[in-house]
């Protein structure tokens, strides 16, 4: 199978607050934070137009957790390889 790696910055939606109120002032700080930048780096399963699909673990016919990120969210990306990322494809690695 084919894959791409990407490298991807994207805005992660947040939370404030336990269960309860919450102090209007406390919230009014937390509320004047940007959001954080968060990384992504991993093997694309699907890039469409609404999302893109990662996955940080391959196997020959399983993977890791998925990922999905919105496009909307995503600030930057960077393809850092393509390829067959099959163990024969790899070489002997030890």
């Amino acid at each position: 199978m084919n894959l791409e790696i990407y490298h991807i910055w994207w805005v992660d939606a947040e939370t404030f607050g336990d269960s309860g109120w919450i102090d209007l002032t406390e919230a009014m700080e937390s509320a004047k934070v940007a959001p954080p930048i968060m990384q992504t780096v991993g093997f694309v399963l699907v890039d469409d137009e609404d999302y893109i699909a990662l996955t940080d673990s391959m196997g020959d016919d399983e993977c890791g957790h998925i990922t999905k990120i919105p496009r909307a969210m995503i600030k930057h990306k960077k393809r850092l390889s393509s390829g067959n990322f099959k163990e024969e494809a790899m070489g002997d690695m030890g």
